[in-house]
């Protein structure tokens, strides 16, 4: 991978929070970059190719890398401190769950806290509890929603102090309140270019929504295998976190992004069909009911009255792209008030917030894409992906529920 450390594109000197975020509500002006592939890649390549969309808005830069961390059986927790003081305390609590930290690292070189104002950020590898030590500290028989519920715990009692921002036994976030070239130095993620991964998420410019302080709410929001970026500005928030609390689910970021990170899973997971899920978050115009048939008809309207899913209309410009174990799940609004672009071949596929980013990477990447198109306002598309294989989910297609 090429070295970015000498172009001089660096902060050389300190700039207010004021200056650096665009204004006293920490947004500057454009319109988040995204960009996922799942399959066959290479790092260097994807990450090149995000670079192209860094015009959008130059605070906040994030990536997710799917399979980073499969080779062990730990979970991985990236935590940012804003305290060091607090660092000792706050490791105590999370052994407190039950937990055992069996190694620790610092993710950032000593060096660079001279350059960057930045929180201390370690990485944890954390064995988790037996079931039968959950099951005496939670009404839970599962040991990754114990460990979820336990991070969403952390993040919403700790929200001065510290954010847990990656936590899974496979995916890796890394993610600044800085340009995408500053997040790839600070975490030298040239390291990790001859690694194998089945996804990647990689998100340009800090949030529409007021956040918790320029460290706390860029993006990718990752919590366990749940992992999103999206562009655009939701309407709809708090019917849609009311949702989610009814249902037992809690934010711990607090921005409109992450329910719909939370939502798509919840769906997922509960054996919701794509054609469910689109009906759900994009309800159908007049027009557009007109033209069902009796039993479309019947399903939509079941799904619409749900005292839970009539909550999780999406309202607003958006342009959203969620991963959630294995399947990686995108969207626009129903308005296409945000642009929405998909290029894939039998070997990788790509989701991004407009296609020069796919004809970049596919150029980076030497691939010859069968296919690239903006779906319509409203579709939901997916693709699943394990051992590098990729599948284009159909509008019936539902994961596997376990009972």
């Amino acid at each position: 991978m090429e070295s970015y450390e000498n172009t001089g594109l660096y902060p050389q000197k300190e700039i207010s929070v004021r200056e650096f975020s665009g204004g006293s509500e920490g947004i500057p002006s454009g319109a988040c970059g995204l960009l996922a592939a799942v399959g066959d890649f290479k790092l260097s390549a994807l990450l090149k190719s995000a670079l192209c969309l860094q015009y959008r808005g130059r605070t906040g830069a994030g990536v997710t890398l799917k399979g980073i961390y499969k080779d062990h059986n730990f979970y991985v927790f990236h935590v940012m401190y804003r305290n060091q003081h607090k660092v000792k305390e706050l490791e105590n609590f999370i052994e407190s769950w039950g937990v055992h930290i069996v190694e620790s690292q610092e993710m950032v070189p000593r060096r660079l806290y001279y350059e960057y104002d930045i929180p201390i950020i370690k990485k944890y590898y954390v064995a988790p509890p037996t079931l039968d030590e959950i099951r005496y500290r939670e009404t839970i028989d599962d040991e990754y929603f114990y460990i979820l519920k336990q991070v969403t715990k952390f993040n919403k009692m700790f929200i001065k102090d510290a954010r847990i921002f990656s936590s899974s036994k496979e995916n890796g976030t890394f993610l600044t309140a800085f340009e995408l070239l500053d997040t790839m130095r600070i975490y030298d993620l040239e390291q990790f270019e001859d690694a194998d991964y089945e996804a990647c998420l990689i998100h340009l410019r800090w949030p529409t929504s007021s956040g918790r302080g320029l460290w706390w709410g860029p993006q990718p929001i990752s919590v366990g295998e749940i992992a999103g970026i999206h562009n655009g500005h939701l309407s709809s928030d708090k019917a849609n976190a009311i949702a989610l609390e009814q249902l037992g689910i809690h934010l711990h970021v607090g921005t409109d992004s992450e329910a719909i990170f939370l939502e798509v899973d919840y769906l997922l997971r509960n054996g919701y069909s794509i054609q469910d899920i689109e009906w759900i978050i994009s309800r159908k115009f007049p027009c557009e009911l007109d033209n069902m048939n009796e039993n479309e008809r019947q399903r939509f309207n079941e799904l619409v009255s749900d005292p839970y899913l009539k909550k999780m209309k999406m309202s607003g410009p958006a342009t959203s792209i969620v991963m959630s174990e294995d399947e990686i799940i995108g969207f626009t609004d129903r308005d296409h008030l945000r642009s929405f672009s998909i290029g894939y071949n039998d070997k990788t596929a790509f989701l991004a917030s407009e296609q020069r980013a796919i004809i970049s990477a596919a150029y980076f990447l030497q691939e010859e894409l069968d296919t690239i198109y903006d779906p319509d306002a409203g579709k939901v598309e997916g693709f699943s992906v394990k051992n590098k294989k990729i599948e284009k989910l159909n509008y019936g297609w539902k994961r596997d529920v376990q009972v």
